[in-house]
């Protein structure tokens, strides 16, 4: 016996619906690693035990899109900084956020770091500021997006 046509059209267009609402790609670090990618750079504030290691913050821009890394620099015997940790910011770091930040700044605190920055996003006009806490264990952090009503 023969499927209806209909049958075969409702699993294309299942198909290609899935395809137009998926989600976008994690950005790895890895990708944004030349100097042409990075378009801001800060090292900011103390963690680790002894306070000799210091956060590094890393934003990227892409079409029009904001990346967010962070890292934890350690020295090694020489003295020389280098990346024991780093973490992308999840919630910025998808190609699906659309996210772009600007007048980035990063703030000491007691417990690690604050980066705050002005947002703009093409989902959300509401969107103004976007603020990540990054606390003192490797991979931790925190994000806020604070919108206007």
């Amino acid at each position: 016996m023969r499927k209806p046509a209909t049958t075969y059209a409702g699993l294309l267009m299942a198909l290609c619906c899935a395809a137009v609402h998926a989600l976008g790609i994690d950005q790895p670090y890895e990708r944004f690693k030349t100097p042409d990618a990075v378009d801001w750079v800060q090292l900011c504030g103390t963690w680790g035990k002894d306070h000799k290691g210091t956060y590094r913050v890393i934003h990227a821009e892409q079409d029009a899109q904001s990346f967010l890394y962070v890292q934890w620099m350690g020295r090694d015997a020489a003295g020389n900084l280098h990346a024991e940790h780093t973490v992308a910011i999840a919630e910025l770091d998808n190609d699906h956020a659309e996210i772009a930040l600007s007048d980035l700044t990063c703030r000491a605190t007691p417990r690690g770091i604050v980066v705050s920055a002005k947002a703009d996003s093409s989902h959300d006009d509401k969107l103004r500021r976007v603020m990540i806490e990054i606390g003192p264990a490797p991979g931790q952090y925190r994000y806020r997006a604070q919108r206007t009503r």
